[in-house]
């Protein structure tokens, strides 16, 4: 490994100005540390939750959106309550319109068992959900609406179980399965894209072919970042690394080979959260053999227990003739 020379501060790059190595290493110390402004996510929350009811009243029915949109929430916050029971700081959730709901955090370290568990923990708290209404429906008078509610919180929830990058599914399997290894992660984001444009096809849902498209473009970027991930990890060095000029200067490197067709003005503004996320996807954990069954076991037992609720929605459909 041939040694990394020190940027001196005020150094400008053939771009613009750039950040020196310690800029750049306080830039990525501190970013995340400061905590979320409350009040501008809730502000953000209730002004996309808004949109989301209007957007969705005019496409699907208003009494439909009113069922979606508490639907989504639930989800929504299995994976907020995950969040937090995993430490993750700056958690946050909103809707998005027309789509469904996206809850985001900034995880201290990164871990796939944790990152799979986050991901399947808004299913798992929908599915809860969604059978504590079909239970319920049994005991409350005229439960037609409850029993509607229930079918679209469980479609909601089995779409987002489909193992397709970047619903939960795909995230979870992606966790647990395949980001380890760089060709096994490039097949299944084209499998997830395919996936995708044909659910736009089928369902005439032009989201999935936008995700599909925006996945498809970013498909060669995503396989290079994997793979120099993937050359640093062979080093053990980097796992007993601190976070210092040298190691700043060794992932600079690294995200100006990512960059390298472009010029350096053009993502300088954002090379602190470069570095800091290639730092922490280089000592990512990955789950051992028992923690893989075992992650997958609850998956599977996810999808079983879509089918039973089905059932039992089918069966107080019958009885009740809702």
């Amino acid at each position: 490994m041939t040694p990394y020379t020190p940027l001196p501060s005020g150094t400008v790059a053939p771009g613009g100005p750039t950040l020196s190595d310690e800029e750049l290493l306080q830039a990525v110390v501190s970013r995340g540390e400061n905590a979320a402004n409350k009040q501008s996510a809730g502000a953000l929350l209730l002004f996309t939750a808004v949109l989301f009811v209007g957007l969705g009243g005019l496409r699907w029915g208003w009494q439909t959106v009113i069922y979606l949109a508490v639907a989504v929430a639930l989800h929504e916050l299995g994976h907020v309550i995950a969040m937090r029971l995993c430490g993750y700081k700056n958690v946050r959730m909103l809707f998005v319109p027309l789509f469904g709901g996206l809850a985001t955090g900034e995880p201290r370290e990164l871990d796939a068992t944790r990152n799979a568990l986050v991901s399947l923990a808004g299913p798992v708290f929908g599915l809860l959900t969604t059978l504590l209404a079909a239970v319920a429906a049994l005991w409350v008078p005229h439960p037609a609406w409850l029993i509607h509610f229930a079918w679209v919180s469980l479609v909601l929830n089995a779409i987002n179980l489909l193992p397709l990058v970047p619903l939960d599914g795909g995230q979870f399997a992606n966790d647990a399965l395949f980001s380890r290894h760089p060709v096994l992660e490039l097949i299944f984001r084209v499998l997830a894209i395919v996936g995708l444009a044909w659910l736009a096809f089928r369902l005439q849902a032009w989201t999935f072919g936008f995700l599909a498209a925006f996945m498809f473009l970013m498909t060669g970027f995503t396989y290079r970042r994997a793979r120099l991930i993937c050359e640093a990890r062979r080093d053990p060095a980097w796992q007993s690394r601190s976070l210092d000029l040298e190691t700043i200067g060794r992932l600079r490197e690294m995200v100006t080979r990512l960059f390298a067709k472009l010029a350096p003005s053009k993502y300088q503004k954002a090379l602190p959260e470069h570095v800091h996320g290639l730092w922490l996807e280089i000592r990512k954990r990955f789950p051992d053999l028992g923690e893989t069954i075992a992650l997958m076991v609850g998956y599977v037992a996810c999808l079983i227990s879509v089918a039973v609720i089905a059932v039992f929605l089918v069966y107080l459909k019958r009885r009740f003739g809702s």
